[in-house]
């Protein structure tokens, strides 16, 4: 069976990042709200007004949370970068990812054993979870309940502090090592190998982000690296 690092705890996940979101986009039209003037009632034209607020407010917080196009080299088109930083290099990352791990697991199958019951419990748990609904369901989870769900959870705070201290490579080194931890140690309750797994592609995955100033190249090779497990469990049921 192949191994993966995917989604440790979705309910855990989707229960912190829902509030999240929710609280960022309801403090940016707040604050979007406050510096208008007030109304004891609201006319068509303020409804209007309102509705522009909250398009801003919810523009600005996923830009806030790193939904911005790739950004390495400003100067090139828009279908450039997002062909090669958002489809090609994720692509061929998490194709390198999956295979880095593939070979290591083939030449030293006994590097990482997993003996404790409860933690093969809980692998197989985990891939009937994602496996039962089918290759489209799998997929599925893939990029949206793990990949899009943990990048926002874990890089985007990164991506943050690069927007609000860019030139200072002692905070951003520290956040970015203390998400890394913080990304493995969610995932161990699948053994010490999936702690090391996650800890060493959280490092890719927060290098691209930090790289390309965009939390999509993450997602998409997050994505990519899930898929090929995912489809490969698959096809091995």
């Amino acid at each position: 069976m192949l191994s993966a690092y995917v989604v440790a705890k979705p309910t855990l996940e989707m229960a912190l990042l829902l509030p999240l979101c929710g609280f960022m986009f309801a403090f940016l039209v707040w604050d979007s709200r406050k510096s208008g003037s007030r109304r004891p009632k609201l006319d068509r034209g303020e409804w209007s007004r309102t509705g522009r607020w909250m398009w801003v407010a919810l523009r600005r917080s996923l830009k806030w949370l790193g939904f911005v196009v790739p950004r390495p080299t400003s100067g090139s088109p828009v279908w450039v970068r997002v062909a090669v930083w958002g489809v090609l290099i994720p692509s061929l990352l998490g194709l390198g990812l999956f295979l880095m791990w593939f070979a290591i697991g083939s030449i030293a199958p006994d590097l990482f054993p997993v003996t404790d019951p409860g933690q093969i419990a809980a692998r197989q748990q985990r891939r009937d979870q994602y496996l039962r609904g089918g290759i489209l369901t799998a997929l599925t989870t893939a990029f949206i309940g793990a990949a899009l769900a943990e990048e926002v959870l874990f890089r985007s705070v990164v991506l943050a502090v690069q927007r609000a201290r860019p030139h200072n490579w002692v905070l951003l080194t520290v956040v970015s090592l203390l998400t890394v931890m913080v990304f493995a140690l969610v995932h161990s309750d699948f053994g010490t190998g999936n702690v090391v797994n996650a800890g060493v592609n959280a490092i890719a995955l927060t290098a691209i982000a930090l790289y390309t100033r965009s939390l999509w190249p993450a997602i998409a090779t997050h994505g990519v690296y899930n898929a090929i497990i995912m489809v490969g469990n698959y096809l091995m049921m």
